[in-house]
């Protein structure tokens, strides 16, 4: 090697020095600081830096770069702004259990009942301080940043997204039906979804597509009907009361075929509408059904019937008295929390609060996507793409501040170990109505089911039955 060469080569391993610096002190802000699994990269953390916990995308091939290149330019904006405030992020595989060191997360909604009672700030001090409030928050997802109503905010939620029924329009014509307003209810839905079942073309049609054994399926009905699916605290679907009547509405539907789910109904339906997600349209069924038979739900259809301005969305309908509810989707919700054992909470809460601006807002939804949470930028253009173009993202925003969670901590108040408990109640509901209940057997066998899960169910709430654990998640 002559001199010249040596020459080059110790530039270029001083740069190399000069860049792995940098990035240790958090002077880079891209989303590739930290490493891929989080070790060793809380060590020598400068005092002007605060440490980001990210949970790493590998759902598909390139997700993990666009999530580096989301959270990068987030980063960038941010300092903009707080250049004072450097951001060193460390992506995990799982989020972890304990959080020394970490000054900050982005987490979902179902993370956050993870950390919230033992480790998570009442962030709403810093969205006051970023000049924002809890009213500037969509209610239904300032209801999924909390454990149970009125307790403090634990994670300040970027984005939201719920319930909603969804349409091809070319069907509706077809069946000669006439397109239901947003403002419709629970007697139209009926209505509508029975004119819509028949059988056209040797083809055998449903109204709605109604996956029983998803959660906001039922909750969607006791909430309207009964104002919870909850009897004095406890599960009971029993014989008699506003429960009893609401699934029994519910389940109404399936008996006259009017509404279609797999394992219930006895013959495939081709379906005009979906009672589903609005961000996550094929989140359903993705377990239990084939493709060509998830192809008879307009929902799994949603990016097409978009693209050929054939999909219609509508919210969740109202009660006859105007009365509205909604189902947020916990699985979608992301916000940013805050460590209460972090001794750099002020730069972190101004960190998490950047996300309500205009400038985070627009970042994160390119990304994450789904509806803004702050009500402020409803009406710009940069998330009404997909199945929100046009009236549709209108119609989303219908019944946004009833949103409450589609999971079971509603049943959890005054316990302990939310998080494991939720998911102990989840798996016992999934195996009971999806592995033990199929098929045409009536109202009275799914509620004899329903009872069998609510039996575990209020074990769970007595602390009498064993749960999930998370031991062992460093």
């Amino acid at each position: 090697m002559n001199n010249a060469q040596i020459k080059r080569a110790a530039l270029i391993l001083i740069s190399l020095i000069i860049f792995a610096a940098a990035v240790l002190s958090g002077g880079c802000s891209g989303g590739g600081n930290g490493s891929g699994n989080g070790s060793g990269s809380l060590d020598n953390v400068p005092a002007d830096t605060i440490v980001l916990a990210v949970r790493e995308d590998r759902t598909s091939a390139g997700a993990q770069q666009k999530l580096e290149e989301c959270i990068g330019q987030y980063i960038d904006a941010f300092r903009e702004e707080h250049p004072e405030t450097k951001v060193r992020v460390i992506y995990y595989p799982e989020l972890p259990k304990e959080l020394s060191g970490i000054d900050c997360m982005l987490l979902g909604a179902d993370d956050m009942l993870l950390y919230a009672e033992k480790s998570l700030e009442d962030v709403e001090k810093y969205i006051d301080e970023a000049g924002f409030s809890l009213s500037d928050i969509a209610g239904g997802a300032v209801n999924t940043a909390r454990i149970f109503d009125g307790e403090p905010v634990r994670m300040i939620p970027f984005n939201y997204d719920h319930a909603v029924v969804l349409g091809d329009r070319e069907l509706f014509n077809a069946a000669g039906v006439e397109i239901p307003g947003a403002d419709w209810t629970l007697e139209d839905l009926e209505t509508v979804s029975e004119a819509l079942t028949e059988r056209r073309d040797k083809v055998s049609y449903a109204g709605i597509y109604m996956p029983y054994y998803m959660n906001y399926s039922w909750q969607y009905f006791c909430n309207l009907l009964a104002g919870t699916y909850l009897t004095g605290g406890r599960f009971d679907f029993g014989t008699e009361g506003a429960v009893n009547d609401a699934v029994r509405r519910m389940y109404a539907l399936y008996a006259n075929n009017s509404a279609y789910s797999p394992k219930l109904s006895t013959t495939l339906r081709t379906c005009v509408m979906s009672l589903t997600y609005a961000s996550q349209p094929d989140r359903n069924n993705l377990s239990f059904e084939t493709e060509k038979n998830l192809a008879r739900n307009p929902g799994k259809r949603a990016g097409e019937l978009a693209a050929s301005g054939n999909l219609v969305l509508l919210p969740l309908p109202s009660a006859s008295d105007g009365t509205r509810t909604g189902v947020a989707n916990t699985d979608f919700i992301k916000g940013f929390a805050v460590n209460s054992a972090s001794g750099k909470k002020a730069a972190a809460g101004k960190f998490a609060s950047f996300c309500l601006t205009e400038k985070g807002q627009r970042i994160l939804n390119s990304y994450f996507g789904g509806i803004p949470s702050n009500r402020n930028f409803w009406a710009a253009d940069f998330w009404r793409t997909g199945v929100f173009q046009g009236g549709n993202g209108d119609n989303a925003l219908i019944g946004i501040d009833q949103g409450r969670r589609d999971d079971f901590t509603a049943a959890l108040k005054g316990g302990n170990d939310v998080y494991n408990k939720n998911i102990r109640m989840r798996t016992v509901f999934s195996a009971v109505m999806v592995r033990e209940f199929g098929g045409k057997k009536g109202i009275d066998k799914f509620i004899d089911h329903l009872e069998i899960f609510a039996l575990d169910a209020n074990k769970v709430i007595d602390g009498k039955a064993v749960i999930y654990s998370r031991e062992g998640v460093s």
